[in-house]
């Protein structure tokens, strides 16, 4: 079995080198518009249907985060609500509309859109949406998976399509895994490990982006450290109201 984790690890590790060679330009064009939307004092919303809603969650009020960036909830198009029930979901034509408007995506926001398939109706409609109202999406997707596959939305269009920039994982086609050397089948997931590479390397890319603009960026600390808690209220003090998770 080791040499199974060792060849998994050398995937995974393969992708993430293409990704720093290939779309670090990418990267720091949209920490550009991140920390452009944080300094007007504008919020950065994270979607994600199904198992993407989990990644969208984990950059939220996680210690070394930023608190403006955060996810845009809701259990329906999760991974909690079922396979079947989230994914028929996804198909709706207009559902975007309704979260979209219920989070006050607006002008001068920014909107992170995790989709590996990205032809699906919600989060090709997310995208378009949030654009209608003023913000900036960036997409992060497999632009190779959605080629090899029909853009199941009204727009005729992917994902990557219709964002401002978009941040391609390299997950490969198939349901993001990835073939072992005498394995039978695919059984190595590898979207989840790349893109919470992606969102974390658009955090830190933000804040190194706003200390050179000479911006003191807010930062999440771990709450389990002496004072903890009271330093993240302290932080997100002047945008309480606007975080709707909160």
């Amino acid at each position: 079995m080791i040499p199974k984790i060792n060849e998994y690890r050398e995937r995974v590790f393969e992708i993430i080198g293409k990704i720093c060679s290939e779309e670090m330009e990418n990267i720091l064009a949209a920490s550009r518009i991140m920390a452009d939307c944080i300094e007007r004092g504008n919020l950065i919303y994270a979607f994600g249907a199904g198992h993407s809603m989990a990644l969208a969650l984990d950059i939220f009020y996680r210690a070394g985060g930023l608190p403006q960036v955060y996810p845009m909830l809701d259990i329906s198009v999760s991974a909690y609500n079922g396979a079947i029930k989230s994914t028929e979901l996804e198909k709706l034509p207009g559902y975007a509309r309704v979260l979209v408007d219920y989070y006050g995506v607006g002008e001068g926001s920014t909107i992170i859109v995790i989709s590996n398939s990205g032809n699906r109706v919600l989060p090709v409609e997310v995208g378009v949406e949030a654009k209608r109202r003023g913000a900036k999406t960036i997409a992060v997707t497999s632009k190779k998976y959605s080629e090899s596959l029909p853009a199941e939305n009204p727009y005729g269009k992917r994902l990557y399509e219709v964002a401002d920039i978009t941040v391609d994982n390299k997950v490969p086609p198939g349901d993001a895994i990835i073939e072992l050397d005498g394995l039978p089948t695919k059984i190595a997931p590898v979207s989840t490990i790349i893109n919470s590479f992606i969102l974390q390397s658009l955090v830190i890319a933000t804040i190194d982006e706003l200390i050179k603009k000479g911006t003191k960026p807010k930062i999440w600390v771990s709450a389990h450290i002496p004072g903890g808690e009271e330093r993240n209220r302290a932080v997100i003090a002047e945008f309480f109201g606007k975080i709707k998770p909160l």
